[in-house]
């Protein structure tokens, strides 16, 4: 099979890195590099080959995988095809037996020493990658992360089942950057690149000790001071680390609801974090002038559409300023697919892929169709008021009346919400918004 960047590079070795949801596109890149050259080696890493293995070993196109951390074994791997030896035989890299099954070794403590690492090499991305859009312009921005690592235990994530398959003696999980080598690096990719606007990565940035953070934000306004946006927990979210937050120069924080339900977010989510505690959260944030967004997953195991309309509610009564809200999607490995396969929510052996605009599970008292309308109409329910809501309800159904419904509703969010910075202002004018959608 041709294909030109096969032809202009040449490799050797052919890396698939992909995240849970992406093994069947995965394959296809296996598939069609070995169709180019059937004697290159193709080795996979990141998340779908650490949380199933077997499924990408069974791809006759795939040679090896990197099962974890590849910091010190991918090196180790190329070493060992330059010098004949078995690649197979080496920490963290799985391959496959002449019996077809998979040969394991065992997996090497998590990488420690973050401050050893080389920084980051951007050069690779064209520059297209470094435009980043916030607030109605475009900056040079990038990503980067000074912690580690999770110690929350959500259902719907892998950090538990990776931490479960290293096993107790695999060192600390939670691992930083010094503040000196982080804030030195940023310093050389601004004086490098460029770059006017950092995005952070860290899976709760707030979860710092305090001390930490006033060390960190004292280096960061000192010497890089460009602003940046990060997710944190609204259980580690304090008032001073949010004053902090404000003299680094934060702009943006994202956190995550996921759901509005009380029973599903603690045993369900296994989430420990309260309605109060995101109310109290983002009213830190908003008097600090910095803007808020969630994260909201529907479709979840159990969801009704009342449990939609409490996660609107949760997500209305905080005053997010941009809700988002994808759908679930059952990650390899993780206790909340296996719930969903147990409960008849999901099939064991589907090939579904993830779609953030389609739900994934099925329910027998709430459509696809359904759950797609109230997505659609998310941050309607959330921003409009509620004299508003049986016009958004009508909107839903598709035909003539719910599309002209679905359109002047927009146009209406468009004056009163997204040009007032995510906050709802009529101007006075309901009375004339609302004749219009009697019309």
């Amino acid at each position: 099979m041709h294909c030109a960047r096969l032809d202009t590079v040449r490799p050797d070795i052919v890396g698939i890195s992909a995240l849970s949801d992406e093994l069947y596109i995965g394959r296809d890149i296996a598939r069609i590099a070995k169709q180019w050259d059937p004697s290159v080696t193709v080795i996979w890493g990141n998340k779908a080959p650490t949380m199933a293995p077997e499924k990408v070993l069974a791809d006759r196109h795939t040679d090896y995988l990197c099962c974890g951390e590849g910091i010190e074994a991918f090196p180790a791997f190329i070493e060992a095809l330059e010098k004949g030896s078995d690649p197979g035989a080496i920490r963290n890299i799985f391959s496959r037996a002449t019996d077809g099954s998979i040969k394991r070794t065992a997996l090497r403590p998590y990488y420690q020493d973050l401050d050893r690492l080389p920084p980051l090499d951007w050069s690779i991305f064209d520059e297209r990658h470094f435009l980043k859009p916030y607030d109605g312009k475009v900056y040079r921005g990038g990503d980067h992360m000074l912690f580690w690592g999770c110690p929350n235990i959500c259902t719907y994530c892998i950090n538990e089942a990776y931490r479960t398959l290293h096993g107790p003696h695999a060192g600390k999980y939670l691992r930083n950057y010094s503040i000196e080598r982080i804030v030195g690096e940023l310093e050389e990719l601004i004086r490098q690149w460029d770059i006017g606007f950092f995005k952070f990565h860290d899976e709760d940035f707030c979860l710092k000790p305090l001390p930490v953070f006033e060390a960190l934000a004292d280096a960061y306004q000192r010497r890089v001071r460009v602003p940046f946006t990060i997710m944190a927990n609204a259980r580690t979210v304090s008032a001073e680390k949010v004053a902090l937050l404000k003299h680094m120069n934060c702009v943006s924080v994202t956190l995550g609801i996921e759901t509005g339900n009380d029973r599903l977010r603690r045993e369900v989510l296994k989430r420990r974090e309260t309605v109060d505690d995101i109310v109290r959260a983002t009213n830190l944030f908003h008097d600090a002038g910095i803007r808020t967004a969630s994260f909201n997953m529907l479709g979840i195991p159990f969801e009704t559409r009342q449990t939609v309309m409490e996660t609107i509610e949760v997500n209305k009564r905080a005053g997010i300023r941009y809700p988002n809200a994808g759908f679930f999607f059952p990650l390899e490995n993780t206790e909340l697919r296996e719930i969903a396969i147990a409960n008849g929510f999901f099939d064991r052996d589907s090939n579904a892929v993830f779609q953030n605009d389609r739900p994934t599970l099925r329910f027998s008292d709430l459509s696809a169709e359904e759950l797609i309308a109230l997505r659609e109409r998310f941050v309607l329910y959330i921003k409009m008021p509620y004299t508003l809501y049986p016009y958004i309800h009508r909107s839903e159904q598709k035909d003539a009346l719910g599309e002209a419904l679905t359109k002047e509703l927009y146009s209406i969010y468009d004056s009163c919400v997204f040009q007032n910075d995510g906050v709802w202002n009529d101007h006075g004018r309901l009375t004339e918004y609302t004749a219009r959608l009697e019309q």
